[in-house]
């Protein structure tokens, strides 16, 4: 769900941005489908993604809403990083958060 995130890491490239939109809908070899940035930005999210999934303060942060929330658990704190990146773009970012919209 991370979207603002996705939108930043795709430095301002259509199509990088929209294949960081897409990634969590193509499956196997539907891969070989896109052209070259499109490709480029389904490969990064599933990088970004596989990082912030790995890294200990992420699991940490689903670990204490997990006896709450289960398996929203991991939705919520993607809602979180976003609403929390959102703030740092407004105040210190040199990027609009509207222009990565």
């Amino acid at each position: 769900m991370n979207f603002l995130a996705h939108a930043y890491l795709s430095f301002d490239r259509e199509g990088i941005l929209i294949g960081n939109f897409v990634a969590d809908f193509i499956k196997g070899k539907e891969l070989n489908r896109y052209h070259d940035e499109i490709f480029t930005g389904i490969l990064l999210h599933r990088e970004i993604d596989a990082f912030t999934d790995s890294h200990p303060l992420v699991r940490a942060g689903q670990s204490y809403l997990r006896p709450r929330f289960r398996h929203y658990s991991t939705v919520i704190t993607d809602i979180f990083f976003d609403y929390f990146f959102g703030k740092k773009i407004g105040k210190n970012f040199p990027i609009s958060l509207w222009k990565i919209l």
